[in-house]
């Protein structure tokens, strides 16, 4: 029988402790005596806390002390919004961890996918604390970073709706310490994978040639759920190659490449009969006569076109025949003999109970009397804008070595540090089921994350919102951030000549600003806070006051009677946010009912800094 150790030390001591309290507790009691049972009790404390995880000194920020006495604030800048209509989106400028608990005023629960790049910690002036680079020198170096980590992760969850997912890209210096970390912010019951990610090719890889170490080409994300079990079945990660390539790889390899096959002609459809699947649900069975099959090398000598060409014009008719094993097979054998059946082709229609087509009505071929299913080359492969790819279903190993030439200069910005390429970001974007989400990326650099939703949005029509938050060190956010996002929602034209065309989406900048709590009049306190409640309600609602006549906005009495007294020049206001503590009277709220404008109070929790 194992004996734990550790547990019979921590029961040793808790009976010291006993002990202890014990002979304290009947010795005549003053202010020593309370303040060391004080200090007993969160010894105990602490003595039955955690016994597995992650270890770590606890740091305080320099952030903490100024949320400590300022709550903060968010002010648009103005002069920096971009209209082109489409989706709202949002970069915010300032701390993340400011920002963050903006965020939860706004859009707790309502995030669905979460991306962050956040800083290595490599030792190499990429970790700032406290205005100080972190170096390989520090002895709290791991601490500092996990303590950093810890705060912004914990607010993080809390904004992601029951089915959100959260992506963080890591090297491998901090990548033991943040899986532990995420199980303990997230649960380890949420893990679902560590994804490794080629970045650099062994050539280009870092490590000096004196190095003991491998030098490293891979980079790291892990992936969590906010509720494994809620969680979406995310779309397959694909690698995209242009088929004939594929096809000519096949060759130079010495393999065989199955789909050779073309089915020119489908044929006349006639039902001849039914049978059922394993659920007793109906498949109706079709002869198709006269349907045509060739060989691509027949379609190539009938057309005279090239191989390339056959697979071009008639991708959607490629297929393999296969001897695939399925109880339907078998069903459709025995019904073809059951009929009398002879024909070389024929069609089932079904609503398949499973995979990608599940719940859908679908058809299926097949061939000969040994019904060998058709295999289509479409259900592998993409047109994409005029190319077709053959799709490669990826695990937890991507290699995006060959993508990221001029890597630097996407969004036609120089950034040199730790950019992300979008293709990359796409694909994590595209995972996720739904194409109407709120993306965020709180550790947001060039901006890599709003152009790759924005890019994603223009491939697949999608709806999809951002909300990236940086601060301004160097004037990153501005002269990198925002000028990439510009560029990319206005249009840009590359050095060598690639256009970029205007893309219809527009963005809001915030500033995290500060306000002091302070002994002032309640009111005073409640006025300054008040300046800043517009911004939060149009990000939480993703809508722009200024420009949007169907949405208005009183704080004041003043301001309520100005809106009721310019109703009768504005016929398009549907809906009013107003201030929780305004009242309006009888004859004002019976002309908003005249005009059929909902009335929205501003929520209770904008204020909560107010309480207490």
């Amino acid at each position: 029988m194992s004996t734990n150790i550790s547990k019979q030390k921590r029961e040793d001591l808790l009976n010291k402790i006993k002990e202890i309290r014990t002979f304290i507790s009947a010795a005549p009691q003053d202010e020593n005596t309370g303040n060391l049972l004080s200090y007993l009790f969160d010894l105990e404390k602490d003595v039955n806390g955690k016994k597995y995880g992650l270890v770590f000194e606890e740091h305080r920020e320099e952030i903490d002390e100024i949320l400590d006495t300022h709550t903060p604030v968010m002010t648009e800048e103005k002069n920096l919004f971009i209209d082109k209509g489409g989706q709202m989106n949002f970069l915010i400028e300032g701390d993340n961890l400011s920002a963050l608990k903006l965020l939860e005023k706004t859009h707790k629960g309502k995030i669905d996918l979460i991306y962050i790049d956040p800083p290595y910690n490599t030792g190499n002036q990429d970790f700032i604390y406290d205005d100080c680079y972190v170096d390989v020198e520090d002895s709290f170096r791991h601490s500092k970073w996990i303590s950093f980590m810890t705060k912004r992760l914990s607010i993080a969850r809390s904004l992601l709706t029951e089915k959100g997912i959260v992506f963080i890209q890591i090297s491998d210096i901090e990548i033991a310490q943040l899986r532990l970390l995420c199980d303990s912010v997230f649960g380890e019951e949420n893990f679902l994978n560590i994804i490794s990610v080629n970045m650099k090719n062994i050539a280009g890889a870092s490590g000096g040639g004196e190095d003991k170490r491998f030098k490293k080409n891979c980079e790291y994300i892990l992936v969590y759920a906010k509720n494994y079990s809620l969680m979406p079945l995310f779309n397959g990660p694909y690698e995209y190659r242009e088929i004939y390539s594929v096809v000519e790889q096949y060759r130079a390899d010495g393999k065989n490449w199955h789909y050779t096959s073309v089915l020119v002609e489908r044929g006349d459809k006639y039902y001849f009969g039914s049978t059922i699947d394993g659920n007793g649900d109906e498949i109706r069975l079709y002869r198709r006569k006269n349907a045509v099959v060739k060989s691509i090398r027949q379609v190539m000598t009938d057309e005279g076109i090239s191989e390339k060409e056959v697979y071009y014009k008639y991708g959607n008719c490629i297929f393999e025949a296969k001897d695939a094993q399925s109880s339907i097979r078998t069903r459709i054998i025995n019904a073809k003999k059951q009929y009398e059946i002879t024909d070389d082709i024929i069609s089932i229609e079904y609503v398949p109970k499973t995979g990608k087509n599940k719940g859908t009505l679908y058809e299926q071929f097949y061939k000969g009397d040994k019904c060998r299913l058709f295999a289509w080359l479409s259900d592998i492969s993409e047109n994409i804008d005029g190319l077709l790819y053959k799709k490669d279903l990826q695990g937890t190993y991507w290699d995006y070595t060959s993508r990221i030439n001029n890597l630097t200069k996407e969004g036609n910005i120089e950034f040199s540090n730790g950019k992300k390429p979008i293709d990359l970001l796409k694909r994590i974007i595209a995972l996720y089921p739904d194409d109407e989400i709120t993306v965020l990326d709180f550790f947001a650099g060039s901006g890599s994350t709003g152009h790759a939703v924005i890019a994603q949005n223009i491939e697949d029509g999608g709806n999809r919102q951002f909300i990236l938050c940086t601060n301004n060190q160097n004037n990153i956010c501005r002269e990198k951030t925002y000028i990439r996002l510009s560029n990319v929602i206005n249009g840009y034209t590359t050095e060598n000549g690639k256009v970029f065309e205007p893309m219809p989406v527009s963005l809001k900048y915030y500033k995290v600003d500060y306000v002091p709590i302070s002994d002032r009049l309640y009111y005073e306190y409640a006025d300054e806070l008040l300046k800043h409640i517009r911004e939060l309600v149009e990000l939480e609602n993703n809508i722009n006051f200024i420009s949007n006549e169907e949405i208005g906005i009183v704080l004041t009495e003043e301001e309520l009677d100005d809106f009721i007294s310019q109703l009768e020049n504005n016929n398009k206001c549907r809906k009013l946010y107003l201030g929780h503590d305004i009242l309006m009277d009888a004859q004002q709220a019976q002309v908003l009912r005249d005009r059929k404008v909902t009335v929205n109070i501003i929520p209770d929790y904008y204020y909560k800094e107010l309480e207490g």
